[in-house]
């Protein structure tokens, strides 16, 4: 229990949450496309969408063209994640639209006629499918590429019109260009030095779960030591020591040596075998001093647990109630089923009382971060602190029942 079924807890939560943590980003969906206007627009689009990463335009179904209602069928069925229809006259519509518009912008300011009529009243729109179970994120995704696209296209439309008017009255060359792409560009900040690797499955459920492997050391610790008790051995071993520290102090530092095994093995399984599985490498960071008092703190922490729930309770059956629940809620509410990050204010704000958010916590700074020792250095104390009152709790509560 204590080193198997981490390890395939680990394993198994690593696989199915690798496409979540992923968020869509490697993966590339299907995208139906509907081309009822067949004209530029509609091929700016084509071109446009093809490029994206995460989206395969699909035109043509079984050999056929498609139409919009056979898209609107097919994506609320769950075959297609959603489906992009561009209506008749698309292309049509928007040209009279910005003809309109520039010819008012240019009379608006002395530069024509003055435009007599209404604007046009075309109801065309861009219809956007999407299958009802689809994440909103990538939903989000496929509403903001289709804008950006529309949005280019009309400001080309609008330049160019500008310049077929304005050069018809001979204010302007009409075969002059002017490339008002990239004005303003949007680079991405890249990371100097070392490549910091981004969450991801592995990196996730890795260092969490095994907070939750390290804290299960209650169970055998708690265990044995009742065992020993209702047994007489615990007596035994007192008046052989004479003293009821080294008794307890052995115990205490054999579990936690076990914590630090389990720490080292958890870690090796992320970094060797998770990758024969499909999944990402853990990677560490580069401050293996930071990892290695990460370790020990949560072990120290771990163990101080288990021992105070072994000399508090009296019989299996309430070590192991007690234990059970309170594992899994520091689990819960300490970040290791789903980030902590993704709950809510405060769900976010009482995890910062769970031991094992702070474990975690510095993992994560030290791998996802490259943080120094210094950046982890209050979680740390807080784990320390927390080891320190529970063994002191321990030792009271044992010298009192051995005294009354």
């Amino acid at each position: 229990m204590i080193f198997i079924m981490p390890l395939v807890l680990v394993t198994v939560m690593a696989l199915i949450q690798d496409a979540p943590f992923r968020d869509y980003q490697d993966l590339k969906f299907q995208v139906l496309f509907v081309d009822n206007d067949h004209d530029s627009l509609a091929t700016t689009f084509q071109k446009n969408l093809s490029q994206a990463k995460n989206m395969e335009l699909v035109s043509r179904v079984n050999g056929k063209s498609i139409s919009s209602e056979e898209a609107t069928t097919l994506v609320q069925s769950g075959a297609y994640k959603a489906a992009i229809i561009l209506p008749e006259y698309a292309t049509h519509s928007l040209n009279k639209k910005v003809k309109f518009g520039v010819s008012q912008l240019l009379a608006n300011i002395g530069l024509g006629e003055e435009v007599k009529g209404k604007a046009p009243q075309d109801s065309v729109s861009i219809q956007l499918i999407f299958d009802p179970v689809t994440k909103s994120n990538f939903k989000l995704a496929i509403t903001n590429a289709v804008e950006k696209i529309a949005a280019n296209a009309q400001s080309k439309l609008i330049i160019e019109s500008l310049k077929q008017q304005m050069a018809g009255m001979g204010t302007a060359n009409k075969n002059q260009t002017v490339d008002f792409n990239n004005f303003l560009p949007v680079k991405e900040q890249q990371q100097t030095g070392t490549a910091m690797p981004v969450t991801n499955s592995v990196q996730h459920n890795v260092p969490a779960w095994t907070m939750f492997a390290m804290f299960l050391i209650l169970f055998p610790l708690a265990g044995n030591f009742i065992k020993e008790r209702e047994e007489g051995s615990m007596l035994r071993l007192l008046l052989i020591a004479a003293s009821d520290f080294p008794v307890i102090a052995a115990k205490y530092f054999f579990y936690f040596f076990i914590c630090l095994l389990q720490f080292a093995l958890m870690m090796v399984i992320g970094i060797l075998f998770l990758p024969k599985l499909g999944l990402p490498q853990l990677s560490l960071g580069t401050n293996y001093i930071g990892v290695f008092l990460t370790a020990v703190s949560v072990a120290f922490a771990a163990t101080a647990f288990g021992l105070l729930v072994g000399v508090f309770f009296k019989t299996h059956h309430q070590a192991l109630a007690f234990g059970s629940v309170s594992v899994v809620l520091l689990a819960a509410i300490g970040g290791v089923w789903v980030p902590t990050y993704v709950m809510p204010p405060l769900l976010q704000h009482i995890s910062q009382f769970s031991p094992m958010a702070w474990g975690l916590e510095a993992c994560n700074d030290l791998f996802l971060r490259n943080a120094s020792t210094a950046v982890i250095l209050p979680n740390l104390l807080k784990l320390c602190g927390f080891s320190l009152v529970l063994l002191l709790l321990s030792f009271f509560v044992y010298k009192t029942r051995n005294k009354a």
